[in-house]
């Protein structure tokens, strides 16, 4: 007995016992996001970096080499962007400013949450449908209290009815009409916010509806149950906030999803739908390049092309008069000269730029990055999404997750995407001049945890360089034992 508890008090502590714990830990931060507590990032940031360490504390004996080094080439280009995002001025001078405290914040949380998306591939205790069911059905009571909320206020389809019309607050109205606003848990109290950006969490809920064309019924009622009243409440939502500025956002968004579906169930339909990427792809970068010298008035040889364009009515339309291209147009005239290379100047200020700062947001993820984190920010971004993307479409065609799973995170991955480069504002509310830039928002951080798990997920479906080198040694005996054969036969 003596020996035996001996041998008990000297046994290590084994920190890989902690694994369920752990498992729980992670889906309590992806619902605080999912759920978007207190609607701060900095809380985000810490949960996340918290999480990441204690995640490499018990995968550590775990972790491969070769897969942590080609994963830091996702991860690597989002720390840069969100370094370079906190440092500039954008973020600290000027009315509006989200200020260096929250912003410096931006990289640990990118980095945080996209180690623990990596490291939970690790965990056996791990179940990625549950970590998907619990962000859906935070995200969807986050949207069910803010429909809640706005229609106490208002009615269904008070964005049509009272489409022109204001609220008034001390004898003035407010700045923008009753139809282009809506109210949500913003922090821990309710606040009137813009449409646009209401409208981007039931848009991202919406593909929910994507596991209904895959999960049977009868085998799994209370997930098909589950998905089913998420995806109804997005549709509501959507339904009774409909407007002229989100129907085609809206439209969009259930088109990509008919393309995922019919990705799955057609065959062969993944090398047609990667063609229509790859199409819709250089159709995007030429709208970009013209869109760019377009913009150009002080470039002599973009004369030419500016002339070809504004005489014509179509064209003219499409990339002069329209809100939409006025703020990309100033963003890409003083892309080389007032925000330079790394965005807006440290020692600038945001009255010496044309119009002020929230005329100059395109409220387009990706053009506002060039002014906040600068030309350099915007490409390391880029470059991790690209990366990203392919490692999602690898494990589309190759992950061994069930088939509801593999193309939920992929909708839920290029919806966001998707739709906040159409529909997100940089200022969501109406009576404050506070910030709620792209690189601040929940759901970017929920698809940066989604790419980590893919990206471990397919990793270790790929054999390791022992696995290589024992299979290469394996076939060099084999060739030697065939040459042996053949020798002894001819003689």
């Amino acid at each position: 007995m003596e020996e035996v508890s001996e041998k008990t008090a000297k046994r290590k502590l084994d920190l890989r016992d902690f694994g369920t714990v752990l498992a729980f830990l992670v889906l309590e931060v992806l619902a605080f996001i999912g759920f978007n507590l207190g609607h701060s990032f900095l809380l985000f940031a810490i949960l996340s970096l918290v999480l990441a360490i204690l995640l490499v504390a018990v995968t550590f004996r775990q972790i491969k080499k070769d897969g942590l080094t080609t994963y830091l080439f996702f991860l690597f280009p989002l720390v840069i962007f969100g370094i370079l995002t906190a440092l500039n001025g954008f973020n600290y001078y000027s009315i509006g400013a989200i200020g260096m405290a929250n912003s410096i914040f931006v990289p640990i949380g990118l980095l945080g949450i996209g180690l623990s998306g990596f490291l939970t591939s690790y965990l056996k205790q791990f179940k990625i449908k549950y970590a998907l069911l619990v962000t859906y059905c935070a995200l969807g009571l986050f949207v069910l209290i803010n429909l809640f909320i706005t229609m106490i206020y208002y009615v269904p389809f008070y964005t049509i009815i009272y489409k022109n019309y204001y609220i008034f607050y001390n004898g003035k109205p407010s700045s923008v009409p009753i139809g282009e606003m809506a109210y949500m848990l913003y922090g821990f109290r309710f606040k009137e916010v813009s449409l646009t950006y209401w409208t981007l969490y039931p848009s991202i809920l919406l593909t929910a509806v994507i596991p209904l064309f895959f999960i049977k019924f009868k085998e799994n009622k209370k997930e098909f149950l589950i998905y089913a009243g998420l995806a109804f409440l997005a549709f509501i939502s959507l339904l009774f906030t409909i407007s002229k500025m989100t129907l085609i956002t809206d439209a969009i968004l259930v088109i990509g999803i008919a393309l995922i579906i019919v990705g799955a169930k057609i065959k062969n339909s993944r090398s047609v739908l990667n063609v229509m990427m790859i199409t819709l792809g250089i159709i995007f970068l030429v709208i970009i390049l013209i869109l760019f010298i377009n913009a150009q008035t002080s470039w002599g040889f973009t004369s030419g092309i500016r002339n070809i364009i504004s005489s014509n009515s179509m064209l003219n339309r499409l990339f002069n008069t329209n809100r939409y291209v006025s703020p990309i147009d100033t963003i890409f005239q003083d892309l080389f000269t007032t925000f330079k290379l790394f965005g807006c100047p440290v020692g600038g200020s945001f009255l010496d730029y044309p119009n002020g700062v929230p005329q100059i947001l395109s409220n387009m993820w990706l053009f506002d990055n060039l002014m906040s984190s600068g030309l350099f920010g915007a490409v390391f971004f880029l470059a991790g999404l690209v990366i990203g993307i392919r490692r999602l479409f690898k494990y589309l065609n190759k992950g061994t997750d069930e088939d509801y799973i593999k193309y939920l995170i992929t909708g839920l991955v290029l919806g966001f995407l998707v739709i906040s480069m159409l529909l997100f504002d940089n200022y969501p509310l109406i009576n404050s001049d506070n910030m709620a830039p792209f690189y601040t928002s929940a759901p970017l951080l929920i698809c940066v945890f989604f790419l980590g798990y893919v990206f471990n997920h397919t990793l270790q479906l790929e054999p390791s360089k022992l696995d290589k080198e024992l299979e290469e040694k394996a076939k060099k005996e084999l060739e030697v034992e065939e040459v042996n054969e053949d020798e002894e036969i001819s003689i």
